[in-house]
């Protein structure tokens, strides 16, 4: 990265892609909307409802994770995060009801709160000088991950059957989550 040391492009690396894979998890439900309405029964407006359930915790979600990151640090944060967020894709990929889907997309909403933790983690980590550029970074691949689960998870879910495809593709999304908090954590 140019004007950036080895130890800033790793934490800038590592922390874009943390917020990458929340926003891949936060947003695994949206190509799936169908497929649930037939696969589970569920009506426009439940899935209206989860939508809505999605987002509905992210804002003081921000600023809880942002308080928490304040006292703990970004690393641990953000690891915790990434743990929570693989284990609510498992626990919505297993749901056989709609109050199991409702209740696994209101700690999905948590999980969207996951954007403060970089912002503290960059502001850590660059100077004023240098923090516009890898602030652009962190947030724009990051929020590219929820383009990303529109075109990824569908192709994911591909090769399995209706029934089990969009399952298969959201534990992935979670699967990807645990993975890099153990990452996110070590490096």
């Amino acid at each position: 990265m140019p004007g950036f040391n080895d130890s800033q492009s790793r934490v800038l690396h590592l922390t874009w892609i943390a917020f990458f894979l929340t926003f891949v998890s936060w947003f695994n439900m949206a190509p799936f909307n169908t497929t649930l309405m037939h696969q589970l029964k569920l009506t426009a407006d439940q899935i209206n409802i989860l939508m809505i359930c999605n987002v509905a915790l992210t804002i003081p979600a921000r600023v809880i994770i942002g308080s928490l990151a304040d006292l703990y640090g970004p690393q641990k944060v953000f690891t915790g995060l990434l743990l929570f967020s693989g284990l609510a894709c498992i626990g919505f990929s297993l749901a056989q009801s709609f109050e199991g889907l409702l209740i696994n997309r209101l700690f999905m909403g948590i999980v969207g709160g996951g954007f403060v933790v970089g912002i503290k983690m960059i502001g850590e980590w660059f100077p004023n000088n240098k923090m516009g550029m890898a602030q652009g970074i962190y947030a724009g691949w990051g929020n590219f991950g929820a383009a990303a689960a529109t075109f990824s998870l569908p192709l994911i879910a591909l090769p399995f059957s209706i029934d089990i495809g969009w399952r298969v593709a959201i534990n992935f999304s979670g699967f990807l989550c645990l993975t890099w908090a153990f990452i996110y954590f070590r490096f």
